[in-house]
């Protein structure tokens, strides 16, 4: 479970980016993040993938106060997270699949084990004739679509998505989103951050709304 308790976050000295968050997200749920730019959407991913650590308050991931973790805990408790960056996070000198296949290679898995699941990701999300295709030569929403491929190949606990759907045309925004689904089937906690309303609307998934850094009355989950 996914626990926020009080939470706020800024930087150094900086004003309150997130103050007085207090929810929680069950194993196993689907939960939409939203909100207008700037509203605090990406600062709580990043404090959920540990990137950041909060400035007041508690967050307990898989039972655990986040600020008790040691590093090798930290890098362990990654391993269970996946990620899908706004920024792509993805490294150049790498085809598209060798960075969808990174998560696995970090865990030590050998690449005869993970070759097919590796093509079978990069295929659902349209890739399939691009695996050997380097970011520099592909389009935004390609690469974006990489960074959703790596983000579930090894099966991560928690999947975290920043705007995943965001530089994709519609069509493939579904099929995205029916993967996050999917996914969520199959027992995953997904936190879906993103500005598209109808989406959340239609998917009838629970919802928390932020505006200037704290949560909505009657908008958590």
């Amino acid at each position: 479970m996914i626990l926020f308790e009080n939470v706020g976050f800024r930087y150094g000295r900086g004003p309150d980016i997130l103050q007085g968050l207090n929810f929680e997200i069950p194993n196993g749920e689907f939960t939409f993040i939203t909100g207008a730019s700037g509203a605090g959407k990406s600062s709580l991913l990043r404090l959920l993938y540990l990137d950041d650590l909060p400035t007041a308050g508690k967050i307990s991931l898989f039972e655990r106060d986040v600020a008790t973790l040691t590093r090798d805990e930290i890098a362990w408790f990654r391993r269970r997270i996946g990620v899908v960056f706004q920024d792509f996070r993805l490294l150049d000198h790498l085809t598209a699949a060798e960075n969808v296949a990174l998560p696995l290679r970090v865990a030590g898995a050998r690449e005869a084990a993970y070759r097919d699941n590796v093509a079978e990701m990069l295929h659902w999300v349209g890739l399939g004739e691009q695996m050997n295709v380097r970011p520099p030569q592909l389009s935004g929403g390609e690469k974006q679509r990489v960074a959703i491929a790596r983000a579930v190949v090894a099966s991560p606990d928690i999947i975290l998505a920043d705007e995943p759907t965001g530089s994709v045309d519609p069509e493939m925004a579904e099929r995205i989103m029916q993967l996050f689904m999917e996914m969520n089937r199959l027992g995953k906690t997904i936190v879906f951050a993103t500005h598209d309303l109808e989406m959340v609307n239609r998917s009838k998934q629970p919802r928390i709304d932020l505006t200037a850094g704290t949560i909505n009355n009657g908008m958590a989950a």
